[in-house]
């Protein structure tokens, strides 16, 4: 987020922030609403993302219904892209802060920490229920905060200064911004099968509901560490910002503790593509190679 201000400016940055973060919970909510309203028409509990976008299309105008079927087909693939590309990051995030928290006690290169966690990324991905990967999330959460903790104390330690630091960005870094701040707010992928494991989705949508409240705590929190990151370390900003932290004892702590909660996040961003790549097309496939 830091480096995305450095794209935008700080004035830029922090409205923009607010204005794509509302953007994203009222998208949220407007997905959820339609698989809401189409589950009574269709009469099922439950809907998947592509389920209700051809269900959406089928009770659309006429003209667009004969794209119902292959809608599904788009939707998964842009899910894909986006997921994996999200889990490639993570990894990227994990091995560089373990990287960069380690290296005074070993001497190991970045794609030999991707290589090591290889292994434990796959195993945590064989947890397929949501409600299992709770305890996880619930510990990514904690360590989270905490890490967002000292890295705020590492920001405030002394006066901050807009001394070079520029209130508007160049309009051809926007897109740079935009990107990044999508990236970091938008969850699209893991809102619906988040609402149809809950055990009382009805609270998933009210006016204090776990959308509009965790949301809201995502958006505050990016915002905030992305305008005071930004003014703290302007131009020398570096892609995360626990880069830019010291590499004394504490800075060396939160890096290792945010890589841990990246970690145990990993599986839930995963969840999305595991499921569609298993459930729609390798699950039919071997059942029709059985059936022939």
């Amino acid at each position: 987020m830091p480096m995305a201000f450095h794209h935008a400016g700080y004035v830029v940055g922090l409205f923009a922030t607010v204005i794509i973060g509302l953007l994203c919970i009222y998208c949220m909510r407007i997905l959820v609403r339609s698989e809401y309203e189409l589950c009574k028409r269709k009469r099922v509990p439950s809907m998947t993302y592509p389920a209700t976008a051809e269900a959406a299309l089928l009770e659309g105008p006429v003209c667009l219904r004969r794209f119902s079927r292959f809608s599904i087909h788009i939707i998964n693939v842009f899910l894909l892209i986006y997921q994996m590309g999200t889990c490639c990051v993570y990894i990227v995030f994990i091995s560089e802060n373990l990287h960069s928290g380690l290296q005074t006690f070993f001497d190991i290169k970045v794609d030999i920490y991707m290589t090591i966690l290889l292994v434990p990324l796959i195993l945590i991905n064989y947890i397929r229920n949501l409600k299992y990967l709770t305890p996880c999330s619930t510990l990514a959460n904690i360590i989270m905060f905490a890490g967002f903790a000292i890295i705020l104390y590492f920001i405030f330690e002394e006066p901050l200064s807009f001394t070079n630091r520029e209130p508007y960005g160049d309009v051809t870094n926007f897109p740079l911004f935009f990107g990044t701040v999508l990236f970091a707010l938008e969850a699209i992928g893991v809102i619906m099968p988040l609402e149809n494991e809950m055990k009382t989705p009805k609270f998933f949508m009210k006016p204090c509901g776990v959308l509009n409240i965790s949301m809201g705590l995502i958006v505050a929190m990016y915002a905030a560490l992305g305008f005071f990151g930004y003014i703290r370390y302007g131009s020398e900003i570096k892609g995360s910002i626990t880069l830019n932290v010291p590499g004394d004892k504490l800075g060396i702590a939160v890096k290792i503790l945010l890589a841990i909660a990246i970690f145990f996040t990993y599986p839930i961003q995963c969840y999305v593509a595991i499921d569609i790549i298993w459930n729609e097309y390798i699950s039919h496939t071997l059942r029709s190679i059985v059936l022939s």
